[in-house]
């Protein structure tokens, strides 16, 4: 059967939405603004990205159905309304379209069930890998980019030992980002004072570039060097998302006060080789619409003083103190000594990444890095998993402000 074929249509009394019958007994309630604004005839369906045919200051507040109609064979909903700006327009909907877009409870509740991300136990799944030379191959590019979309990371080997390799395997996927560093920056100890990375002494777990508007998507770390004797180093990593959903769960007034008060991250620095000024206010855990976590901002090293309502104070430092104690939990951390020719490759939006302490004992540590854009990966995983045949891939949500 197919369930996107219409059995009947009925107008409500206030003629303001009607109710649609399909084949397989589902049922959906679409209001006539909603009907009239996406409508599918060729006057109105949008042929071109960007194009604009349906100009909604136009109409009239108070829409109403005058008729609805389904064709002969279901396949698509006809609508006459009173209150249009066209003469003689007709709404027409394919019923294929129409079925895709339903808003009732259950279909949003399913839009969102199916893009909801599952979480590995770190002390159970071995840290994931794939080669270099596969990079190049479709299947290859695939496994990468679901990896990432699955877990959130995944170690590269045997990328080649050239200086800027981390660009060449990022623009596989995107362009380069730039970010306060520049688009390549290095990350060893040379005795700089523009980020304590650059330093031997254990860095806390943090997301990078809070400081700005968005931070960026996909962080790429090329351990270029990183010697036996080097004691220490290690590299770790935590699903913020795996952390969140159960420190809502644990501590749901915690939970709260964290979406709620927002946190100052700076970066302000007239000394640097590239003086920056940088300073921005946001919640540490993000939700949406639908109370999805969509997001979240942690990064203690570029807080600023926090200046909130008073009453928030005591409140705040409690709830943050939960978090950063759940977050350093074992049962949430991987733990990871790259090798030299690894490449740490991570959403940085859902990881917070650290590293330990190390001592070099007349040895090097030495990363190099830079950024893409998350919202690439996932389009070229999609793109690239249905192209392949899968046309049922639904990327879950990324960290990126929104659940789908």
């Amino acid at each position: 059967m197919n369930s996107a074929i219409l059995s009947d249509v009925y107008i409500n009394p206030e003629k303001k939405s009607v109710e649609t019958i399909w084949k397989d007994g589902h049922r959906s309630i679409y209001h006539v603004t909603w009907l009239r604004f996406n409508c599918r005839c060729k006057v109105c369906k949008r042929t071109v990205i960007g194009e604009l045919n349906i100009h909604r200051s136009q109409f009239p507040s108070d829409l109403r159905i005058n008729d609805a109609r389904l064709t002969k064979d279901g396949s698509f909903l006809e609508l006459e309304i009173i209150g249009e700006v066209i003469d003689g327009h007709v709404i027409t909907i394919d019923s294929g379209w129409l079925k895709s877009a339903c808003y009732c409870d259950q279909c949003l509740q399913d839009m969102l069930q199916e893009r909801t991300l599952h979480f590995v136990d770190p002390t159970k799944v071995e840290v994931p890998k794939i080669d270099y030379n596969e990079l190049d191959t479709q299947k290859g590019l695939l496994n990468w980019m679901k990896q990432v979309i699955d877990i959130g990371f995944v170690v590269i080997q045997n990328v080649p030992l050239e200086e800027g390799a981390c660009i060449k395997v990022g623009e596989k996927i995107s362009p380069v980002l730039q970010n306060t560093y520049g688009k390549l920056f290095d990350v060893l100890d040379n005795q700089s004072t523009e980020n304590i990375a650059n330093s031997q002494i254990w860095l806390p777990l943090h997301t990078d570039q809070c400081h700005y508007e968005a931070g960026p998507g996909v962080q790429l770390l090329h351990a270029l060097q990183f010697d036996d004797c080097v004691r220490g180093g290690e590299s770790l990593l935590v699903d913020m998302f795996y952390v969140l959903e159960t420190f809502r769960k644990e501590s749901p007034e915690d939970f709260d006060i964290l979406c709620k008060v927002p946190v100052p991250f700076g970066t302000i620095d007239y000394q640097r080789k590239n003086p920056c000024h940088l300073y921005t206010r946001k919640p540490v855990i993000v939700t949406d619409y639908d109370d999805q976590i969509v997001g979240f901002n942690f990064n203690k090293g570029i807080e600023e003083p926090l200046r909130i309502h008073a009453k928030y104070v005591e409140k705040f430092y409690q709830a943050y103190n939960k978090l950063d104690r759940m977050i350093n939990r074992n049962e949430f951390v991987f733990k990871h000594r790259l090798r030299t020719g690894e490449l740490l490759f991570f959403n940085n939006r859902r990881m917070l990444h650290s590293r330990e302490a190390y001592m070099s004992n007349g040895g090097r540590r030495r990363l190099q890095g830079c950024y893409i854009s998350m919202e690439e990966l996932r389009s070229k995983y999609v793109v690239c998993a249905r192209l392949m045949g899968n046309l049922d891939v639904v990327a879950p949500k990324i960290g990126n402000g929104s659940a789908v």
